[in-house]
């Protein structure tokens, strides 16, 4: 088998699924960053429609050393090709979206550290109920990213380690 057909095969799985997600689900994504390293973009994503939700995510685009907040409205992420996974940690009632916006960051925090501890505020507030600690669920949603890249394929699945 040529290494062409090797790539060729690779690219048309994560081409072929589009992916499924439940309205008012919030959700751990994982993305792929381009290299050939195994670590990812971490993001969250509130499902809000039948097709599309906001993402909620740090960024250090302009310069490696400074991060900021990004909050994208209406965005359709089940065609994503970055995307390796989605991970569900629970179902927020529409009243509560809003609250995600007041999520806050440190200077000097990467993009998986906020989602940490965008996890830990979220359930210690009540929004979400994690039934295992947030570094079980990082590695939870770690393990779903690292066997979907060597895999060439994406899904979403259910945290084990929440109620949703």
């Amino acid at each position: 088998m040529s290494m062409s057909t090797v790539a060729d095969t690779h690219q048309s799985n994560i081409d072929a699924p589009q992916l499924t997600f439940e309205v008012n689900g919030l959700y751990i994504l994982l993305s792929d960053r381009d290299d050939k390293s195994y670590t990812f973009h971490w993001r969250l994503y509130l499902h809000q429609s039948t097709t599309s939700g906001s993402i909620y995510h740090l960024l250090n685009d302009v310069d490696p050393t400074i991060w900021r907040f990004e909050h994208l409205s209406d965005q359709t992420v089940s065609y994503d090709k970055a995307l390796l996974g989605a991970l569900k940690i629970g179902v927020l009632d529409p009243i509560l979206h809003v609250h995600l916006l007041e999520l806050r960051f440190r200077e000097r925090i990467t993009c998986r550290v906020w989602l940490k501890e965008a996890l830990f505020a979220l359930d210690d507030e009540g929004y979400i109920m994690l039934t295992r600690s947030v570094d079980d669920i990082e590695a939870e949603a770690r393990n779903l990213g690292l066997q979907n890249k060597s895999l060439g394929r994406r899904t979403v699945i259910r945290s084990r380690g929440s109620q949703s």
